[in-house]
């Protein structure tokens, strides 16, 4: 027998070498998802890459000024029933419906 031949299993080892990979990323790609949702349901001011954007814009939790908050700016999309939403400026987290940064726009009527 050649170190090409099939055995009677029909596999080679390069065959269960490929399936072995293919396992691995299966099994990880859940946990790699899950870990992003995560990601996305933290506020932006808990999540670390987030920090220099955040000081930045000056984003805040809770607005001083009573007619400019998150949730009637038009970068703002609200998760129901939560009292945060998303923002467009953050690829990561969510923002408090009451809060506010220097590039809050209204909202159109």
């Amino acid at each position: 027998m050649g170190p090409n031949d099939r055995e009677d299993t029909g596999i080679t080892r390069r065959d269960f070498h490929r399936l072995g990979a293919a396992a691995l990323v299966a099994a990880a790609t859940p946990l790699v998802a899950r870990g992003a949702a995560a990601e996305d349901e933290k506020p932006v001011t808990e999540i670390a890459a987030n920090d220099p954007l955040v000081a930045s814009l000056h984003y805040t939790n809770k607005s001083e000024k009573p007619d400019q908050h998150c949730g009637n700016c038009m970068l703002f999309t609200p998760l129901e029933g939560t009292g945060h939403g998303k923002c467009q400026l953050f690829m990561q987290g969510v923002v408090n419906q009451n809060g506010w940064c220097m590039s809050w726009t209204q909202k159109p009527a």
